[in-house]
């Protein structure tokens, strides 16, 4: 497949379907981009209307075109689509773009045509771009290909871009342009009915001229698939994902609060955190992060050198860095000698380093090459004084050699101005994809965006848990549950599960009388709780079916007697009362929902009865490593609730961390989990227990085939 896509950005004749002369027309706008663009293959045109079209050569059908042909773009009406793809498959042309649109976003009619495509695609084994898109884009040292009817053609550069969206594919590509970013494939999926975003990150994966990916998307074709490529892309090539467009809500009821408080925004982010994509939200953002990313230079660690000589610029750069958790080190004794023998004693010498006003281009190249061997990565903040008797250029050009000896190493550079006289400097560091900012804040951004990505990349190497768990054990029980027309489960059965998966279960029993609840009261340390247990009871406070704080026998006794009362008023004969140990300690939540497009997801959080109201949660998508469950944990706003306080000892992440992988295990094991929530489990300074269980069961949805997730 890899092979075959890049004949298809980098074909050797290329024929537009549907040219025409005529200004304005889609078809002959390709034909026109085609040709100025500097394509060095052959290029043909096909329409019975005409012998010549723009000077090429015009075929009245496909079947005349020439054997050498490997690239159809249809430009057509959308009536003639299905046989023009019939006429390529048999010419042998197996790449083709179809620009057309009217199909599955159309209407009924529209989606049968696209079934009836997907039908050709597979039978002639075609790769198609399309349809219902703008077009392709390729610019390399060998190829120049503007296959599309976009009025950019960018220069060459390390970006791979991957749009759903055409229209916000050329708004985009215009943006790229004044940012100075250099895109080397530009590919606009379209409906997807033959190659996905999959097929093209395969490609660029392997593709040495591509140093970052980026991802304009509304929905992911085959999310699983998405997250194995990703995990297989070298760690040195970021990728950058706008994700648009929510997740549609599933048909079924939501029973659990983790259902309740899964939003399909926060799975996406969870999801793309775990496959090791940096998300951005807004187009100025994913815009600066390609800036920084576009080099290919991710950093070895978060230690970061200021060199200006404006000092209050290089403080407000300091005092950022500090906000976002970059380090801003001290620098040692003998690099600030170094740096005394040719800067002014006024000068400052720790970091940032102030060079002052009059510090000149020599300046900087010598103060960069002595400092940042010792850091990260450097900003250099220079803003040409008002008088100054060198070209601005020659700061730039001092850079650039430092960086030729240390090419591992990204230099940000902030110009305090955006006046015309920096723009020398600018555009000397925009040739060799140097990163300049206005603002120093601006560039400490682009700094944070490069340490995320390095933490990203180093996670989503972690390896997920190994299978040791008794899953047949976890099936038996969720089968006979099955069996009996069940959609839920008795505790006694979860808490088997959970044992299943190496999870512990505060101490319980039921209570066939009030002499077995005496015998469960003094055999336990402390008082206890007796709570209404059945399949069908999802929510036992609304129905008054606990009772806690049990803690004399007259307390047992009244509550026995109360809960039988309220057992034949439910009028549920499965239910039985339940007894529990009263546990003290840090009350969590964690549960597991499955989300339509990500499948399962497992949620942390702090529990209780206020989880919906604080809706303080973290989710992952299952596989979930141990180090990703680590970071749900701590990216709650309540962590510092688990660290020591008030006497009371830190909470043990382990056995949390045991929970959160577990779960993930559980729910990749046993598909017939639709939702479960353990609120609250405790963590007490003995263990860590489950204490209530909710299971919602069904039968797994048959696997579609070939949709595209939303």
């Amino acid at each position: 497949m890899q092979n075959e896509l890049a004949k298809l950005l980098s074909p050797k004749a290329v024929a537009v379907v549907g040219a025409s002369p005529r200004e304005g027309s889609v078809a002959g706008t390709i034909l026109r981009n085609l040709d100025a663009c500097g394509f060095s293959g052959d290029i043909f045109a096909v329409n019975p209307k005409y012998e010549n079209v723009l000077g090429f050569t015009c075929y009245a059908t496909i079947a005349e075109l020439p054997e050498s042909t490997d690239l159809a773009i249809l430009a057509i009406n959308r009536s003639l689509v299905l046989r023009a793809v019939e006429d390529c498959g048999k010419r042998g042309i197996r790449h083709l773009v179809i620009i057309t649109a009217g199909f599955k976003e159309a209407g009924e009619e529209g989606e049968q045509l696209e079934g009836a495509l997907r039908e050709l695609i597979e039978t002639y084994d075609l790769n198609v771009v399309g349809p219902n898109c703008m077009g392709i884009i390729h610019r390399s040292e060998r190829v120049k290909l503007n296959a599309s009817f976009s009025r950019w053609f960018l220069p060459g550069g390390g970006i791979g871009f991957i749009s759903q969206s055409g229209s916000l594919g050329e708004t985009l590509l215009e943006s790229f342009e004044e940012a100075g970013l250099g895109v080397s494939t530009f590919i606009n999926l379209g409906n997807r009915a033959g190659l996905t975003e999959n097929d093209f990150l395969r490609q660029l994966a392997k593709d040495p001229a591509c140093r970052a990916i980026f991802l304009y998307l509304e929905s992911f074709a085959d999310p699983a698939e998405f997250r194995r490529i990703l995990d297989s892309i070298n760690r040195d090539k970021p990728v950058v994902v706008l994700k648009a467009g929510r997740t549609e809500a599933g048909a079924a009821a939501v029973a659990s609060h983790t259902g309740s408080l899964a939003s399909p925004d926060a799975i996406v982010d969870a999801f793309l955190r775990q496959c090791g994509a940096l998300r951005v939200t807004t187009i100025d953002e994913a815009l600066s992060a390609l800036r920084v990313l576009q080099k290919g230079i991710v950093p070895a660690g978060n230690r970061v050198a200021i060199l200006t000589n404006a000092g209050g610029a290089g403080i407000i750069a300091a005092d950022a860095c500090e906000r976002l958790g970059i380090d801003v080190p001290a620098l040692p004794q003998d690099i600030q000698s170094k740096l005394r023998e040719f800067l002014p004693p006024e000068a400052g010498y720790g970091n940032p380093v102030d060079m002052i006003a009059t510090a000149g281009s020599s300046d900087y190249e010598s103060a960069l090459k002595i400092v940042l061997p010792a850091v990260d990565a450097a900003i250099v903040i220079f803003r040409p004084p008002m008088v100054y008797h060198e070209p601005v250029e020659n700061v730039a050009d001092g850079i650039l050699r430092v960086l030729e000896k240390m090419p591992d190493k990204p230099v940000l550079v902030c110009t305090l101005s955006r006046d015309a006289m920096v723009l020398p400097l600018v555009e000397r560091l925009q040739e060799q994809w140097i990163p300049s900012y206005v603002m120093p804040e601006t560039a400490v951004s682009g700094i944070d965006v490069l340490c995320r990505v390095k933490a990203l990349g180093a996670r989503r190497h972690e390896e997920s848990p190994s299978d040791t768990h008794d899953a047949n054990a976890a099936r038996r029980i969720l089968e006979q549950a099955d069996g009996e027309g069940r959609s839920g489960l008795f505790f006694s059965e979860g808490a088997d599960i959970l044992s299943a998966y190496g999870l512990t279960v505060c101490p319980f029993t039921y209570l066939e009388s009030l002499e077995e609840g005496v015998r469960f009261f003094e055999g336990v340390d402390g008082p206890i709780v007796l709570k209404i247990d059945s399949p069908q009871l999802l929510h036992r406070f609304e129905f008054n079916a606990v009772i806690t704080d049990i803690e004399t026998h007259a307390d047992l006794i009244h509550a026995y007697l109360r809960l039988r009362e309220t057992l034949d008023s439910l009028q549920m004969p499965d239910a039985r009362i339940l007894a529990q140990q009263m546990l003290e300690g840090r009350e969590l939540i964690i549960g597991l929902d499955r989300d339509p497009s990500f499948g399962p997801a497992i949620m942390f959080g702090i529990g209780g009865t206020l989880v919906e109201a604080l809706r303080d949660v973290a989710f992952g998508v299952a596989p979930i490593s141990r180090a990703e469950a680590e970071t749900m944990i701590r990216s709650i706003r309540a962590f510092p609730l688990l660290q020591a306080f008030r006497g009371q000892p830190a909470v043990d992440l382990e056995p949390l961390i045991d929970i959160i992988t577990g779960l993930s295990q559980l729910a990749v094991d046993c598909e017939s989990i639709a939702e479960l929530d353990l609120n609250p489990v405790i963590a007490t300074p003995e263990g860590t227990f489950a204490v209530d269980i909710l299971f919602r069961i069904e039968k797994p949805a048959p696997q579609g085939t070939g949709l595209i997730i939303r």
